[in-house]
């Protein structure tokens, strides 16, 4: 596989703690809505996500500021959930800490589905692509629910999770057997369309994945590293995150 000429050193900013990236990232989301009310956001679930989006939460209301026109692409979805855990979707969650407590309106919020996944990167298109999309960092260095070894020119598919991703999950989900076999996710190709990618890395067991992504090199065991291909990447990482950079 011929692969792409890196263009753009990926831009770090180091801080001290999750607080800190919230404060950095939440002010560039807003700023961008405030600018353009017909924003396009790319979102991810993940367990440091509530916190940031509080943060976008209080600074929209400080700023008056309105998500009604703003369209929002969420990564991944479960293809399939037991009927006890719905409240732990993607699409739930989301709900609960940022659509409900945002003027948005959830006709203009979407997520891959088993219905509309075939054509989920060409709504995205039709609709001028993401202008800023945030992504969290697997400990086994996945973007989206892209698991290692994903296929470098995939679009919109569905994935199949690892055994270290649904071991992270049985806390969520109070026991294995009800942990979702299969996700649904944007692939690396639909994550390397969007103008702007902000990637954020929080904690000790994320340290791995991000000097993986500093040693400039494509691994397709460590997802992350694809994003070596993109442009305009901005990694937010806190002390702990970036404990093995440069060792």
């Amino acid at each position: 596989m011929p692969l792409l000429q890196r263009k753009k050193v990926i831009k770090f900013i180091p801080c001290i703690n999750y607080a800190e990236i919230n404060d950095h990232v939440s002010a560039l989301v807003c700023s961008l809505v405030k600018k353009n009310k017909n924003t396009v956001l790319g979102f991810s679930v993940g367990i440091t996500m509530e916190d940031l989006y509080n943060k976008i939460i209080t600074k929209a209301h400080k700023q008056k500021i309105s998500f009604k026109n703003t369209i929002t692409f969420n990564t991944d979805e479960y293809l399939e959930t037991h009927k006890h855990h719905q409240k732990h979707t993607k699409t739930s969650f989301m709900k609960e800490h940022l659509f409900s407590k945002l003027d948005i309106k959830l006709e203009n919020t979407n997520f891959p589905t088993s219905k509309n996944y075939k054509t989920y990167d060409k709504k995205i298109k039709a609709l001028g692509g993401i202008d800023l999309l945030i992504l969290t960092i697997g400990v086994n260095g996945y973007v989206g629910a892209n698991e290692p070894d994903t296929k470098f020119h995939s679009w919109t598919h569905i994935q199949k999770l690892s055994e270290t991703t649904k071991n992270n999950l049985m806390t969520l989900f109070d026991e294995k057997i009800n942990v979702p076999n299969q996700v649904i996710t944007m692939g690396i190709q639909s994550i390397l369309q969007a103008k702007k990618i902000v990637l954020i890395a929080v904690g000790e067991s994320k340290a791995a994945a991000v000097n993986k992504l500093f040693k400039n090199k494509y691994n397709p065991l460590w997802p992350v590293t694809t994003l070596i291909y993109h442009d305009d990447v901005t990694l937010y990482a806190d002390t702990k995150a970036c404990k093995l950079i440069q060792k």
